[in-house]
This record gives structure tokens, C-alpha cells and sequence, in this order.
């Protein structure tokens, strides 16, 4: 057997990368040192989890500052005359370490003046350089910090001298045949330890906040990497202070605040507990764009969700409820957080400046928790939203699953989710004894509408024409029969939950996480369609045995009244700084805000009964109009002044305070501390 010898040059490569690896891993245990009276023993078991993932974050960080080296080192091993740049690779090398170093000490001083890890809201202290300057002269060893840069510096300078001594000390007998391969080699690891996970998704900074103490997720990030991960969320706008307290009376009214103060902004309401609280179990199921429009509600002869229909008639109907935007990933953190995701970069659960929130389903401490995701929680970084602030949360996803089979890019299927979902919360409730709060996030309808071979004896519709389909708001047959497969799924959840102890004790919430669009949805109300409103109708549906006496409620809903709905109707006392009210309290003004992210300008509306007010970003063309008429795009802003009005105001207001809130919901009470 022919032995194999590795490269010295290649050698030299990976000496560099674990020397820096190991370098960024000591300054992590440093970091654990000086700050360690922040760390409760509470949390002492969670730094195994907090090194191991931070030890990847370490490797990202030193693979990318060794590919200069990798490139200069595969070009030298290819053409000897490379060697000329060699004292440039040395002096390159000088000044990164010490960037580097800088960005360590940045951070320390960072974290011991605002115990927080350096990100890139830094680079705004360059708008007053010469105060900011002059407040590090008073405050920091300004000389010896600069002192110790340079010594660093010149240690950078000197180890890469070696590195490269060593690299090509003699000459290797490989050529291009031998060295090509081992250049690949060495690439593939590389990314493998960039990449950071055995997943769908690469490592991303959500993987830090995997714990509730936000030291412990402070320790877990490496400062250099959060730099980049937060440069673009730093870049954009984030909120109008000014605006936000043109609007504060009309939206503390609207929201009744407990004690308005325009002053201090305060948006907290405080519920307190009914008489006689319960401690129903909480199934509340994200089912994948379940719109309005394509439902059994306004598809009766097709009937395409008639399990979902089902417990609308036997449950609590919302028929005029909203979704603010139209994604997934937003309709996640609106549900859980009680704030529209009106963010303009991406989506806010990708946005760490905004990642630490208070959540109303925290008030259940006797609960046990759960989220179910067929594919992974790093989609749209909603781990870190969900395992950050729901305390204790038990995550399941792609891979932790004891029985799942990957149906296509979204992860396992519905049927497995849903399966895997019951016999969980089965097994652990009868260990537990203690009832449950479980969220399951579905995903198969959606494309590529695939129908598993385990499908629990679905059958395809093949009746319906394509023709038919595009005039009841479906884009082909294929989707109309990927939303029946959702709908039986939903079935089959039920029928095994039927058999489980814990049914009978159960509230399950089921809504759409958002609309779709469909142009030509007959259907539907013209109005609907040409507003894009059935981009965010959707139903919401109270039921299981719990609910007592089945009714359609009409006014007027949010997402965002989703959890303090499921409060007030287990009559647990709450806090909220939020958006979000009780949808079943009939004292409330009824009304959904809607942003339409997706186009340009964002449309920004509020919807109040039959009316819609619209307007094109914060001063664009805007109108109030009855979406379900047949004269669906005339302007009533004339004719009801004192309505356009203040659906105007609550309209902008909502959006102005949605992006307040977003950066000032942050937690306060020792639940939300744990």
C-alpha cells in the first residue's frame, strides 16, 4: 500500500489555521474569565453547548483569515518564482492579526461598557470620531493598547516567516498532478469547517442564541464574525422616534395602554388572571399558506380543506382575520413576539440588533414547551428568536425526529411532522404530567408540492381542469391538490391526537401563516384580489374539545392577536408591550395592519370591516376604499373624512410603532430572566 504523504506545504496551511483556531478559543475562555460574574450557576451546564458552538464560529473566523495564505501557498507550490512575494505575505499578515487583536480589545471594552458583544453599530461612532476619540483617550490605556498591537503585529509577521519557512523547507516530489488534488483537499476542508454544521443551512449567528441568558450567548459569538453578520441590519433605517410620538395617542388608545405616556412610549398593558384560570394544553399549528381564498370557506363546490372547515364549524371561526405580511418567516416572529415584521432588510428574525424579545407565551411557567419543524429552525434564523426567549423550549427538527423520512427541500413531511408531534407530546405528558405548549410549523404546501409515497391513503383529485383551478385562485391542479394533501394531513394529526390522553384537554389553534396571490380568484371579491389582500387573509380556527360553543366571529383580527387570544382564552394573566390583543375580548377596536414588504414602495394599510385604507410608503398616493364592493376602486377619502382619517393614522401609526417596537420589546420580568 502505497503511503500517503502530505504536502509540508499543505501542512503548513492547516498549522496556520489551528494556530489562529486555538488562538481565538483562548481569548474566548479570557472573555469567560473577566466577565464571569455575569454567569449563573444555573447556566454552568450550558457552556459545554456555548464552547463546542463557539469553537465553529472560532473556525469560520480562522479559515477565512487563511485563505490569503492557502492562495499564496498554492501558487508557490505550482510556480517557484511566486517566492518574491513572500515578505509582502509576512507584512499582510502583520497588519491582520493586529486588526484582529483591535477587534478583541474593541470588543472587551465594548461588553464591559454596555455587556454587549462589538457589532456594527461601532463603526457609528466614526459620525463623531473626535468626541469618540477623545473618550477613548480618558477611559482605555489608549498607548498600551497600541503598544500591544504592534508586539502582536510583529509576532503575526514572525509566525508567518516560519510558516512559510517551514512550508518549503525542501522541495516536494508532487507537481500539478499531486498538488492539484491536495489543493482540493485542503479546499473542501476548509468550507467543511466554514460551513460550520452537518445541515441544510451553514452555521449562522441565530446558533449562538441558544439559551435564554444572554451571556451565555454573548460568550458563544466571536465579536469579529458578529461584525459581518450585523454590517448590512446596521446599514438600514430603523425606526422614526419623532413619528412614533406624532401617533402614540392614537395607538395607546387603540391598543388600551394602561398608563399612557407619550413621554416614555409606554405601550404596557397588564391582564390580569380570570377567576378561574385553565391549564388546557396549547397545539398551535402554522399551517403553510392556507389562504383564505383557496379554502373549503370560499371554495365550497370544490371543497379542497373540508377537515379544516370541519372544526370551524364545531370551533371558533375568525373570517376576517389578517396576516401583516406575506412570509413565513415573518409570520413566525408577528405570531410569537406580537410585533408586524416590518423590517425592510430581509426578515427580523434574521436581524440579531433586534433578537432579545419579550414573548407573551413565557407567562406559562408551568407549561412545558415545544417547536416542531419538518426542516431546520436555521431557516430564516428563527432559532434564535424561538430558543433566545421561549425559556426551556424543546426543539425538534429535521434530524432529532425518531421516525422521518426527507420528502424534498423543506425537510420530513407534513405527515411525518405531525406523527412525530403526537407521539412526543403523548410520551412526555405522561411522564411530565404537566400540560403543554406546542407549537408545530408545517411546510408542504408549498413548492415543489410534493406528495410522499407514505401519504396516509391520500388520492389525487383528477377532475378538476387547470382552467378551473386558476379561477378558484389556484395556480394549477398540482397546487390545488398539494393544499388537499395539507388538509388531510391535518385529518390524520387529528385522528391519532383523538387517541392520545391528552386530547381531551386540548386547545388547537390553526391559521395560515400567510395568503397567496392568485389573479384570478373569481372567487373571490374583485376588490380582494386587485388590493392583494388575499396575500394576507387567512382563517384562524379555535377548536378541540375545549371549545365549548362553536361561532364565527367577524370582526376585524390580526396575527399578531394570536397569542394574547389563546391567554385570554385559557384566562391567564399576562403583560404586553406589544401589538398584539385579545381578539375574543369584544371591548377592543377591531382592525388588522397590513405591510406589504414584497413590493415597492411598500404599501402600508389597515383594514377595518368592509373598509381599507392603503397609502405607498409614508407619503405616497393613498385612498380609503371597500375592497368587497363592486366599485371596489373608488376613493372614499372625500366622502368619509373623519374615517380616512383615522384609518390613516392607525395605519401609519401602527407602522411607525411596529418599528419602535421591534428594537424596545425587549424582556423585564423575572419569567422572561430564567
Amino acid at each position: 500500500m502505497k503511503k500517503i504523504v502530505v504536502p509540508r506545504w499543505i501542512q503548513a496551511y492547516f498549522i496556520f489555521l489551528l494556530s489562529n483556531w486555538l488562538v481565538f478559543g483562548l481569548l474566548r475562555v479570557i472573555f469567560l474569565y473577566v466577565f464571569r460574574g455575569a454567569l449563573t450557576p444555573a447556566h454552568y451546564h450550558e457552556l459545554w453547548t456555548t464552547f463546542y458552538i463557539g469553537a465553529k464560529f472560532d473556525f469560520r473566523l480562522a479559515g477565512a483569515v487563511a485563505i490569503p495564505l492557502g492562495l499564496y501557498l498554492t501558487v508557490r507550490a505550482f510556480w517557484h518564482k511566486a517566492s518574491y512575494i513572500k515578505k509582502g505575505m509576512c507584512w499582510l499578515y502583520a497588519l491582520l492579526e493586529a486588526a484582529l487583536l483591535l477587534v478583541y480589545c474593541t470588543d472587551f471594552a465594548h461588553y464591559a461598557y454596555i455587556s454587549m458583544r462589538v457589532n456594527a453599530s461601532v463603526f457609528k461612532y466614526s459620525e463623531n470620531a473626535l468626541i469618540s476619540a477623545q473618550m477613548m483617550w480618558e477611559t482605555y490605556p489608549v498607548v498600551w493598547i497600541l503598544l500591544g498591537l504592534l508586539a502582536w503585529g510583529a509576532v503575526g509577521y514572525f509566525f508567518t516567516k516560519k510558516v512559510l519557512a517551514y512550508a518549503f523547507a525542501r522541495d516536494d516530489k508532487y507537481r500539478w498532478k499531486g498538488n492539484l488534488a491536495w489543493f482540493f483537499a485542503g479546499l473542501l476542508l476548509t468550507g467543511a469547517l466554514m460551513f460550520g454544521q452537518i445541515s441544510q443551512y451553514p452555521l449562522r449567528w441565530s446558533n449562538a442564541y441558544h439559551s435564554t441568558n444572554n451571556f451565555i450567548c454573548n460568550l458563544t459569538l466571536n465579536p469579529a464574525v458578529n461584525l459581518f453578520d450585523t454590517y448590512r441590519f446596521a446599514q438600514s433605517k430603523e425606526y422614526n422616534e419623532e413619528a412614533v410620538r406624532k401617533y402614540y395617542p392614537q395607538v395607546a388608545k387603540y391598543l388600551q395602554v394602561d398608563h399612557p405616556d407619550e413621554q416614555t412610549l409606554n405601550y404596557v398593558r397588564t391582564v390580569a388572571p380570570s377567576a378561574h384560570p385553565k391549564n388546557y394544553n396549547v397545539v398551535v399549528i402554522f399551517m403553510e399558506s392556507f389562504a383564505w381564498n383557496k379554502s373549503s370557506f370560499t371554495n365550497p363546490d370544490l371543497d379542497p380543506t373540508p377537515f379544516a372547515k370541519s372544526l370551524a364549524d364545531k370551533g371558533i371561526l375568525f373570517d376576517h382575520f389578517f396576516t401583516p405580511t406575506s412570509a413565513t418567516a415573518r409570520a413566525v416572529f408577528a405570531t410569537l413576539t406580537g410585533i408586524p415584521d416590518v423590517s425592510a432588510v430581509k426578515t427580523s428574525s434574521r436581524n440579531p440588533f433586534i433578537v432579545d424579545q419579550h414573548m407573551v407565551a413565557n407567562t406559562l411557567t408551568d407549561y412545558e414547551k415545544y417547536f416542531f419543524i419538518g426542516g431546520s429552525s436555521s431557516w430564516g434564523n428563527i432559532r434564535g428568536v424561538i430558543e433566545h426567549n421561549l425559556t426551556d423550549i424543546h426543539m425538534y427538527e429535521e434530524g432529532k425526529f425518531q421516525n422521518e423520512h426527507r420528502n424534498d427541500v423543506w425537510g420530513i413531511s407534513d405527515l411525518d411532522l405531525f406523527r412525530e408531534a403526537n407521539r412526543i407530546l403523548e410520551a412526555d405528558q405522561q411522564k411530565t404530567r404537566k400540560p403543554f405548549f406546542a407549537i408545530i410549523q408545517t411546510a408542504g404546501y408549498h413548492r415543489p408540492y410534493t406528495i410522499p409515497e407514505d401519504n396516509a391513503g391520500f388520492e389525487r383529485d383528477t377532475k378538476i381542469t387547470e382552467e378551473l383551478a386558476k379561477k378558484r385562485s389556484f395556480v394549477s391542479t398540482a397546487e390545488y391538490n398539494s393544499l388537499r394533501l395539507s388538509d388531510h394531513f391535518l385529518r390524520e394529526f387529528f385522528r391519532l391526537a383523538e387517541k392520545s390522553e391528552y386530547y381531551k384537554n386540548t386547545l388547537f389553534v390553526i391559521f395560515g401563516d400567510h395568503g397567496l396571490s392568485a389573479p384570478e380568484s373569481e372567487n373571490m371579491p374583485r376588490g380582494y384580489v386587485e388590493w392583494n389582500l388575499i396575500n394576507h387573509q387567512v382563517p384562524l380556527i379555535l377548536a378541540g374539545p375545549v371549545v365549548k360553543k362553536p361561532q364565527v366571529i367577524s370582526q376585524t383580527a390580526s396575527q399578531v392577536d394570536i397569542m394574547p387570544t389563546i391567554m385570554g382564552f385559557l384566562g391567564r394573566g399576562y403583560y404586553t408591550q406589544a401589538l398584539g390583543r385579545d381578539a375574543l375580548n369584544d371591548r377592543r377596536e377591531p382592525g388588522a395592519f397590513i405591510y406589504a414588504w414584497a413590493q415597492e414602495p411598500h404599501p402600508i394599510g389597515f383594514v377595518q370591516g368592509e373598509y381599507y385604507y392603503q397609502i405607498l410608503g409614508t407619503d405616497g398616493k393613498d385612498g380609503l376604499y371597500r375592497p368587497g364592493a363592486k366599485d371596489f376602486n373608488r376613493d372614499l377619502s372625500r366622502e368619509q373624512p373623519a374615517r380616512y382619517r383615522h384609518m390613516k393614522e392607525m395605519a401609519l401609526g401602527l407602522y411607525e410603532t411596529s418599528r419602535y417596537m421591534l428594537y424596545h420589546n425587549k424582556k423585564h420580568n423575572e419569567t422572561d430572566k430564567q
